[in-house]
């Protein structure tokens, strides 16, 4: 009686054929991955735009307070 062979995988390869159907699927995940980075990079950027404004804003009005304190000081003491 013959001794049956059995095929037994001891690796496992994983192969990707290049073809222009994986070329053109790998630039539509690449290209979309880039707007959607560019997206979120000019979201942040507007965030911190309009962050920078209001501090400036904040700044302006203490200083302004400071300096309207400081002449009342400077008019109840003198007076």
């Amino acid at each position: 009686m013959d001794e049956e062979k059995l095929f037994v995988v001891k690796d496992s390869i994983t192969i990707e054929g290049i073809d222009e159907n994986f070329v053109w699927y790998e630039s539509q995940v690449l290209q979309e991955g880039m707007r959607a980075w560019a997206y979120k990079f000019e979201k942040i950027v507007r965030v911190m735009e309009a962050r920078h404004k209001e501090h400036l804003k904040m700044l302006a009005t203490v200083m302004d307070e400071n300096a309207a304190l400081k002449k009342q000081l400077k008019e109840k003491n003198g007076a």
